[in-house]
């Protein structure tokens, strides 16, 4: 096995600051992994983020500037011209928005991973209420789903793992030809608070689902070349973009393992991708915290990952959070020179 990658996917730093997300102070001391990374590791900026990273690691440069959502619509649309011809794709993700006196809160645990049944729902129901204006909504594999706007052209807009923690109305797309897609915006919250499906979800104790936040339609609109199967990383996690980029690769991201060890013996993969999240790990209990949540995802994946490498079994790992690519080889840990950096700062 030759490389480990670990994206932790939802862990973004407020703009304009030096500082690690509130909370993650406390990280010191109980994630040795993510630590050892800060301290020891090369690190680089990921100007383009790190799904256009993984695509170019993959030899797909082709991709370069590519929409993120014509990727992941490589799951479920049909090759050739006429998907392209069907309307604008976007990610829709599923939200749970907390509103405020002044604004609308989006935390961790608001941004959803809907299992299929609640998806197959809504998206027969959205065909029913919106079908009719030429949208229509796909459910997809990690939770997520694809719209497609018949008549509304992409605008740039924001992946709500980046609004984490701050006022997802501000997000929203602004001017004219942003107008469009603000008004289905309003229609989709309209149509979602009476679902029958999030009324289920309250008796659950689960968080409704009050938005579907578009976006990734922003890039070159392309129908991306499927190629033939070949010697690949194995990808496990629940990402879009990771779905669709493997799918165009002629093969399958799975589901995300309880740790590594679970997927460190096959020696037939040339390595493995990891798309982690801080929000997955958070529990239920109010009392949990992102310090704890960052925690466990580094005694599963990120502590075992440096031992892997540690005793020869890997020859690197890269860690990415915060649009930052740290890598470890063989050796890395020998740099004794290199100061400590508490919790999540390695990533600032």
């Amino acid at each position: 096995m030759r490389e480990i990658v670990i994206v932790i996917a939802d862990l973004y730093l407020p703009h304009g600051t030096n500082g690690a997300p509130p909370g993650a102070a406390a990280v010191a001391g109980a994630a040795p992994g993510i630590e050892s990374a800060g301290r020891f590791g090369q690190r680089a900026a990921l100007e383009h983020g790190w799904r256009e990273w993984l695509a170019h690691e993959l030899g797909r440069a082709d991709l370069a500037g590519a929409a993120p959502a014509c990727v992941a619509a490589a799951e479920v649309a049909p090759a050739g011209p006429a998907a392209l011809a069907s309307g604008t794709p976007w990610i829709a993700t599923p939200l749970h928005l907390s509103a405020g006196a002044a604004r609308l809160a989006l935390d961790h645990r608001g941004v959803l991973r809907l299992p299929p049944a609640e998806l197959a729902t809504l998206a027969a129901d959205f065909q029913d209420t919106f079908g009719v204006s030429g949208f229509t909504l796909t459910p997809l594999s990690c939770g997520d789903f694809l719209l497609r706007t018949a008549g509304i052209a992409a605008v740039a807009t924001t992946e709500p793992a980046r609004c984490v923690g701050g006022d997802l109305a501000a997000a929203l797309p602004q001017g004219p030809a942003a107008a469009p897609l603000r008004r289905l915006l309003a229609e989709i919250e309209m149509w979602l608070h009476g679902q029958a499906l999030n009324e289920a979800r309250r008796r659950r104790g689960e968080p409704p689902v009050t938005s579907l936040w578009p976006w990734g339609a922003e890039g070159r609109a392309v129908q991306p070349e499927r190629l033939a199967a070949r010697p690949m990383p194995r990808a496990f996690g629940a990402d879009p973009y990771v779905s669709g980029l493997w799918r165009l690769q002629a093969d399958l991201c799975r589901a995300l393992p309880g740790r590594l060890e679970e997927v460190l013996p096959d020696e037939r993969a040339r390595g493995v991708v990891l798309v982690v999240e801080v929000g997955r790990e958070l529990q239920p209990d109010a009392n949990d915290t992102l310090a704890r949540s960052v925690a466990r995802l580094d005694a599963r994946f990120v502590s075992p990952a440096l031992e892997a490498l540690r005793r020869g079994e890997v020859a690197s790992v890269t860690l990415i959070a915060n649009d930052t690519r740290i890598t470890l080889r063989r050796g890395s840990h020998l740099r004794f020179w290199r100061r400590p950096r508490a919790g999540l700062r390695g990533f600032a």
